[in-house]
């Protein structure tokens, strides 16, 4: 989720012209990375009254449908302050298909909107639901919800009780082998001028809980970097008991930062081996393995851009210090405004993801992927 206003291109891209883009190579720019081999399975393309179709996430209900919970903004801004409510398709075959028809999750309870949805199956059974609830530039604040045998989803509850602006990106939250829950956090300090008047150094921590969401507490706040601009964190659970915090930063790579014990508080933040612009990197830890995987915006050597232009996915070592592999997802010049953004990943087994991001112009993407061809 961007601090800052974007320019919304008027002419938007028919669902065939996408497709086109998705399936074609420029010659004069070619990737300095290998290719990920990859089956587009959804797109689902903006339109009137519907201007973008972002931050969403998976997951596996218990008759083995996978369901997809997205941000999809109405009206006619995609700004991040813009109208969003969440919208779902579904897959009843492992991701090959899905239904070609948005449903209603949730409608817009916020005075601006809802958006960047994190799904998790938690460790009693329970499905739930975590958003972000924006109610003016000064509030953003993350809510969850669990959904009913019926499908329908519960009573919200609210994590932070004082209004303040919460960056909080899908896909996540994290719960830990111990059971606790955590969600990353980035607070930026709003100064009250205009709709974007935030500090770009965000306050960095993790909401807890230690009861299956029934109670939230703030954890220690990441040591700032002198220098260095601190956004949109996320984490993962490490193979020996660590937690991995990745931050978004201005430094041109991903800072990491690690906790010995469960998120409470955190060592001090060290640029990583992923290379990236002002972007998100979503890591997570592959199903029956000790390595991570890594999706997120790379910073390009073959031009030094340090843009959105391009994803690539990464497999890393299991501390996340080393990129053992790395193939682009997207070629950097697929579109003529390159903007890549927002990842998810759901592991259908230990050889096989859904990843889903979106463009800012054309739509939201989910590709299924094997990870024996990275």
């Amino acid at each position: 989720m961007s601090l800052f206003p974007k320019s919304v291109f008027s002419a938007i891209l028919a669902a065939a012209g996408v497709l086109a883009f998705l399936t074609s190579a420029s010659a004069a720019d070619p990737s300095p990375w290998p290719w990920m081999p990859k089956q587009l399975v959804l797109t689902i393309p903006t339109g009137p009254d519907n201007p973008r179709n972002s931050e969403g996430d998976f997951v596996i209900l218990d008759d083995g449908t996978i369901l997809c919970v997205y941000t999809h903004y109405l009206g006619s801004s995609g700004d991040d302050h813009g109208t969003a409510c969440l919208m779902s398709r579904c897959s009843a075959d492992g991701g090959n298909t899905w239904t070609d028809t948005d449903k209603l999750e949730l409608e817009n309870e916020g005075k601006l909107n809802v958006m960047s949805v994190t799904l998790r199956r938690l460790a009693d059974g329970r499905i739930v639901m975590f958003y972000l609830v924006k109610e003016n530039p000064g509030d953003c604040r993350p809510y969850m919800r669990v959904r009913g045998d019926d499908g329908t989803w519960g009573p919200r509850k609210c994590l932070i009780d004082e209004p303040s602006y919460n960056v909080v990106n899908n896909d996540r939250v994290v719960q830990l082998s111990s059971g606790r829950l955590l969600v990353p956090v980035g607070r930026h300090p709003y100064g009250g001028k205009g709709a974007y008047d935030y500090e770009s150094n965000a306050r960095t921590f993790c909401m807890i809980s230690d009861d299956g969401g029934e109670n939230w507490y703030e954890g220690g706040v990441v040591e700032p970097t002198e220098g260095i601009s601190y956004q949109e964190p996320g984490l993962c659970e490490l193979a020996d008991g660590r937690v991995l915090m990745n931050i978004r930063t201005d430094g041109k790579a991903q800072y990491y930062a690690y906790s010995t014990d469960g998120g409470l508080t955190w060592g001090r933040p060290l640029a990583s081996c992923i290379d990236s612009p002002l972007s998100p990197t979503l890591i997570k830890r592959v199903p029956g393995s000790d390595e991570l995987l890594a999706v997120g915006n790379p910073w390009l050597p073959i031009s030094g851009r340090g843009d959105r232009a391009t994803m690539t996915i990464e497999r890393l070592s299991p501390d996340g210090s080393e990129i053992l592999v790395r193939k682009t997802m997207e070629h950097p010049e697929r579109f003529v405004a390159p903007d890549w953004q927002y990842p998810a990943i759901c592991f259908l087994d230990s050889d096989t993801a859904l990843v889903a991001y979106f463009h800012w112009t054309a739509g939201a993407f989910v590709y299924k992927i094997k990870l024996s061809d990275l």
